[in-house]
């Protein structure tokens, strides 16, 4: 009996040492990975030395440096649709620099848009296929209508009520 009580003593011993040895391991493998994968705090907040530093030149984007953007009011049409529905655009036109008579090209293009938007139904809105067709016809129907002037046109809302 006393041999019974020796070996239960040594189970629990045992389960003791080996908690400890996966403390120990634990601790060791993220002290390692601290050490080895993340980066030194001190040099993260130490600002890079001078000259190492280089002026980023900014990317050539969509439109020139010295384009305009001009806002055109919101446009509000009926759609081809059984129960009457609206929509609520909201667009800008990007023109060239110095272009004159920029009243001109605003109304203009915002006829055409009301125009191409009284013919369109909501199935032609749906998914992002659809929002991109429509993106797409207004931008090649803003330029047609710039002759040259007109670089582009962004959307910046669009409500269906």
């Amino acid at each position: 009996m006393a041999e019974d009580k020796g070996d239960a003593g040594g189970g629990a011993a045992d389960l003791v040492k080996s908690a400890i040895a996966a403390v120990i391991i634990g601790a060791a493998g993220g002290g390692a990975f601290g050490y080895f994968a993340l980066p030194d705090a001190a040099s993260a907040l130490a600002p890079p030395p001078a000259e190492t530093i280089e002026e980023k030149t900014p990317t050539a984007g969509r439109f020139p440096k010295d384009a305009l953007a001009v806002e055109i009011s919101s446009i509000i049409a009926d759609l081809e649709t059984t129960p009457k529905m609206r929509v609520r655009l909201d667009v800008s036109i990007i023109v060239a620099y110095g272009t004159p008579e920029t009243t001109t090209l605003r109304n203009e293009v915002k006829e055409d848009v009301i125009a191409y938007l009284k013919g369109l139904t909501i199935s032609d809105f749906q998914g992002v296929r659809g929002f991109q067709n429509l993106r797409e016809q207004l931008d090649d129907r803003a330029r047609v209508r710039g002759r040259g002037a007109i670089l582009g046109l962004l959307i910046g809302g669009l409500v269906l009520e």
